[in-house]
C-alpha cells in the first residue's frame, strides 16, 4: 500500500533558516571547486604521460616504417613525397605537395629560421655600426632583438609543423607501398579531390584556420609570454628598445619588478578593484537587466515594442561614443570652470553652488559612477537575452505553482531564476572574465583616474583595471615599460582563465547539461 503522505513541491523553502542555507550552498560551492581543483592536479601526471607516450608511439611508428619500407619509403625519408610521384602519375600530386613543404621550410631556414636562431640565446650582439658611404658617417642597424625574438618563436612553430608534415609524409609513402604490394589501386587527383571535399572535408576547412591561429594568435601570445623574461623596456633609467639598443634574457627580473619594489603596492590594489568592478558590472547588468525584461514582459504592461526599442538604442550607438558622451554629460573641468551638463541642470534646477566632479574628483565616486554609467549601457543585452528565456518558460509550471498557493517572489526564486541561470549561467561567467578585461569603459570615461599618492611612493590611478594600468604602461607613456607589461598581461591571463575554467566546470549547465531540456 502507498503511503498517503504529501509530497513536497520541489519549488517549496526547505524547513531551515535563510542563512543556514546561504552557508550550505556557500560550503558545497567551495567544496566543489576544491574538489574540481584536486582533480585537475590529480590529471597533469596523467596528461603528461599521455603526452609523452604519443611521442613515443610517433617516433617508434617511424622505425618500424623505415626497417618495413622498401628503397622508394626509405629514400622518402629524406626527399618528402618520393614515395608518392616515383610508384605512379596518379599520386604525384600528393607527392608534390609534400616536396613543396620540404622545399619550403628548407629555404625559410636558411636565409630566416637558422640566422635568427642562431641568435635566440642572446637576442644579439650588436645593435648598430658606423659606416662609412660616399665620405659621410651613418649608423647600420645590425641586429634587432624584437625580430630576432619573433622569428625565433615562427621558426620554431614551423619546425613543429615541419616535424608533423614529415611523419605523416612516412606513413603516406608506407601506406602506398602496401597498396601497390596488396595490388590495389591507387587514387588519382581526382578521387584525392572529392576525397578533401567529402569525408575529409574537416581537414581541408580546418586548414586554414589552424594556419591563422598559429600566426594572429599563438605567435604573438608566446612572444608576450617571452617578453616577460626580458628587460625590453626602461630599467633602472636606462633605455632597451630596439633598433636602436638591444635587450636580454634577464629570467624573473620583472617578475620581481612588478610583484615587489616597483609595483607591489600597486598592483594588488589594482587587482583588487578590477575584481570589485568586475563582479558589480557582471551581477548589476544581469540582475537589473532581468528585472527590466520581467517587467516589460507582464501582461498588463502595454507598448512593449516601444520601451524595448528606448532601450535597444543605447546598444545601437558605438560603445566609444556612448561612453565619450557620457564623461562630456559628467564632466568638470576646475581649470576654465566649463562644467558638464549634468551639473548644469543641478545648478539651473535646483540651485547648486558648486559643481561636483563625478569622475575626477573623490575616487570611490568616481568608482561608483563607472559602474552606474556601465549598468545603464550593459543591461540592454541582457534584458533581450532574457526576454526570450521568459518567453519559453513553461505556462504549466506557474499554474501548478499557484494552485499550491506559491506567491510571486516563489515562483520567481523557484521557477524563473532556476530557468534563467541554466541558460545564461555560461554567459555569465564570460561576461565576468570580460569585464576583467573592459578596456574601453575606464579608459574613455575617467582614463585610470582620479590619481591619489601613495604611502610609499609613486601613484595609484584608482580607476585603472589590470589591462587599462598595462596600456599606461606600454603605450601611454613616453618610455614604454613593455617587459612589466607582459607580466601584468600573464597575470591577468592566469586570474581570468583559472575563474572561467573553475567556475564554468562546476555551473549547473555543465553538470545538468539534460535537466531542462
Amino acid at each position: 500500500m502507498e503511503s498517503d503522505k504529501k509530497v513536497t513541491p520541489s519549488w517549496k523553502l526547505y524547513n531551515r533558516p535563510w542563512y543556514q542555507k546561504l552557508g550550505l550552498a556557500v560550503w558545497n560551492y567551495i567544496k566543489n571547486v576544491g574538489l574540481l581543483l584536486w582533480s585537475v592536479i590529480k590529471a597533469i601526471p596523467r596528461k603528461i604521460w599521455s603526452f609523452i607516450r604519443a611521442v613515443g608511439g610517433c617516433f617508434a611508428g617511424l622505425w618500424f616504417r623505415f626497417v618495413k619500407g622498401d628503397w622508394r619509403t626509405k629514400i622518402s625519408y629524406l626527399i618528402m613525397g618520393f614515395g608518392c610521384f616515383s610508384r605512379s602519375p596518379k599520386q604525384f600530386l600528393k607527392g608534390f605537395l609534400l616536396l613543396a613543404v620540404e622545399a619550403i621550410f628548407i629555404v625559410f631556414m636558411i636565409f630566416l629560421g637558422a640566422p635568427n636562431l642562431a641568435l635566440f640565446g642572446s637576442l644579439g650582439t650588436v645593435a648598430k655600426v658606423t659606416v662609412t658611404e660616399g665620405g659621410f658617417e651613418t649608423s647600420k642597424y645590425v641586429h634587432n632583438s624584437l625580430s630576432i625574438l619573433i622569428f625565433s618563436v615562427l621558426s620554431i612553430i614551423f619546425m613543429l609543423f615541419f616535424l608533423y608534415m614529415w611523419i605523416l609524409n612516412t606513413k603516406i609513402a608506407y601506406k602506398t607501398q602496401q597498396l601497390v604490394k596488396d595490388g590495389k589501386p591507387l587514387t588519382g587527383i581526382k578521387q584525392q579531390f572529392n576525397y578533401a571535399m567529402n569525408d575529409g572535408y574537416h581537414t581541408t576547412v580546418l586548414a586554414l584556420p589552424i594556419l591563422g591561429v598559429l600566426l594572429i594568435t599563438v605567435l604573438p601570445l608566446t612572444c608576450n609570454i617571452l617578453v616577460a623574461f626580458t628587460n625590453y623596456g626602461r630599467v633602472d633609467g636606462v633605455n632597451y628598445y630596439p633598433p636602436a639598443s638591444l635587450f636580454d634574457w634577464v629570467g624573473f627580473d620583472a617578475f620581481a619588478h612588478v610583484f615587489g619594489a616597483t609595483y607591489g603596492s600597486i598592483i594588488w590594489r589594482v587587482l583588487g578593484w578590477t575584481l570589485i568592478w568586475a563582479f558589480f558590472a557582471t551581477f548589476t547588468n544581469f540582475f537589473f537587466g532581468m528585472f527590466l525584461a520581467m517587467m516589460i514582459n507582464k501582461k498588463t504592461i502595454r507598448l512593449k515594442a516601444v520601451w524595448r526599442t528606448c532601450f535597444i538604442i543605447v546598444i545601437a550607438v558605438p560603445d566609444f561614443v556612448t561612453l565619450l558622451m557620457m564623461s562630456k554629460f559628467f564632466g568638470y573641468s576646475s581649470n576654465d570652470g566649463l562644467t558638464g551638463a549634468f551639473n548644469q541642470i543641478l545648478i539651473k534646477l535646483f540651485g547648486m553652488k558648486n559643481s561636483i566632479d563625478w569622475l575626477g574628483g573623490n575616487y570611490h565616486l568616481a568608482r561608483a559612477m563607472v559602474i552606474i554609467i556601465n549598468m545603464w549601457r550593459g543591461m540592454p543585452y541582457t534584458m533581450l537575452a532574457t526576454s526570450g528565456i521568459l518567453m519559453n518558460i513553461p505556462a504549466e509550471l506557474y499554474e501548478s505553482s499557484r494552485i499550491d498557493g506559491a506567491g510571486p517572489v516563489r515562483r520567481f526564486i523557484s521557477i524563473t531564476f532556476p530557468y534563467i541561470m541554466f541558460v545564461m549561467g555560461p554567459q555569465l561567467i564570460t561576461t565576468f572574465t570580460g569585464n576583467i578585461n573592459n578596456f574601453n569603459v575606464i579608459f574613455f570615461l575617467t582614463g585610470g583616474g582620479p590619481n591619489i599618492l601613495m604611502d610609499g611612493g609613486g601613484s595609484l590611478r584608482t580607476t585603472d583595471l589590470l589591462v587599462t594600468w598595462l596600456y599606461s604602461l606600454t603605450v601611454g607613456r613616453p618610455n614604454p615599460e613593455y617587459n612589466y607589461g607582459a607580466v601584468i598581461g600573464i597575470f591577468t591571463f592566469i586570474i581570468t582563465s583559472v575563474f572561467a575554467l573553475i567556475v564554468f566546470n562546476s555551473s549547473k549547465s555543465i553538470k545538468q547539461e539534460d535537466s531542462f531540456q
